[in-house]
């Protein structure tokens, strides 16, 4: 399980380490006074301190702790990837800290200074975007391929992974929040065939039903554009990382091929996503989805 105090355990001697200043920052701030910078602020996010930035601040409810163990557990799993291979060049952000203060959870991360892809094109002249848009927009998918593949905790049950349970936060359910906490796969499952027989009970014969995997995989699900960020590495590659895990559970397969394959993508991430990766992904569950996912969307729950 993540670390007891929130923070982040030390990797590296500070000499290789280009996080270790901000770590320390991270570690010695004061949380009241991060605590009153947060106030009032519209939007759950800052970096911090405002008139010299060392840390990306985020903050809101209990949730935020189940969403930095999921990043906790993504950035190991890259740096882990990064040293097998020196050719990937993937990464997220270092949760530095992780704090409760008077019902509010803050993570204390690494500050970027990157590019968001969708603001790329303006960095290259036209000609020169368009020779090289497929790499970046490939390095993304590789990205979500790499997550998949992160080993899954043996008492990890659907959802995200930390200390207590919260619920799947996924685009197949209203407001994009779970209306339940599941304890097994099984139940899941249960769980979206109830709402598969109101769906179909128009129609003669017994309904189709969702057959889940029975495994579960680390699926990442949120492919806003503005969640694919870009800098140059020492060697001058581009260098991508995946931030906001918010949407990062573990569950069945067919939860990720829904997010690619379930809905018309909305922004250009997802539909290169669709495109590429979609094709690799089980597709027997998506037209019993797309009937669940409008009932969850019109406010059936049970």
């Amino acid at each position: 399980m993540p670390p007891e105090d929130g923070t982040a355990p030390q990797q590296f001697g500070a000499a290789m380490d280009p996080n270790a200043a901000a770590r320390q920052f991270a570690l010695i701030l004061s949380e009241d006074e991060l605590c009153q910078q947060t106030f009032g602020r519209y939007y759950p996010f800052l970096a911090y301190p405002p008139e010299r930035p060392v840390v990306f601040v985020k903050f809101g409810g209990p949730e935020k702790q189940a969403e930095a163990d999921m990043q906790r557990l993504a950035w190991e799993w890259l740096r882990q990837q990064r040293e097998r291979d020196p050719g990937c060049n993937i990464d997220v952000p270092e949760v530095f800290k992780v704090f409760s203060r008077d019902n509010a959870t803050f993570i204390i991360m690494e500050l970027l200074a990157a590019t968001q892809v969708k603001d790329l094109a303006k960095t290259f002249d036209p000609i020169t975007w368009k020779q090289n848009k497929a790499q970046y927009y490939d390095m993304i998918t590789e990205g979500i391929r790499l997550l998949s593949l992160i080993p899954v905790p043996p008492d990890a049950t659907p959802g995200p992974y930390s200390r207590d349970k919260h619920r799947i936060k996924h685009i197949l359910f209203r407001d994009q929040e779970a209306p339940h906490i599941y304890n097994t796969v099984q139940d899941l499952e249960d769980h979206l065939n109830r709402i598969a027989v109101v769906a179909y009970q128009h129609l003669p014969g017994p309904p189709p039903k969702v057959a889940l995997e029975k495994e579960l995989v680390y699926c990442y699900t949120d492919f806003n554009d503005e969640n694919f960020m870009f800098t140059t590495d020492p060697d001058g590659r581009p260098r991508l990382y995946i931030i906001d895990f918010e949407h990062a559970s573990f569950l069945p397969l067919s939860f990720l091929s829904y997010a690619v394959l379930g809905r018309k993508p909305r922004f250009s991430t997802g539909k290169w996503i669709r495109e590429k990766l979609g094709p690799s992904l089980p597709q027997n569950n998506i037209e019993v989805m797309q009937r669940i996912d409008y009932l969850f969307q019109i406010g059936l729950e049970d």
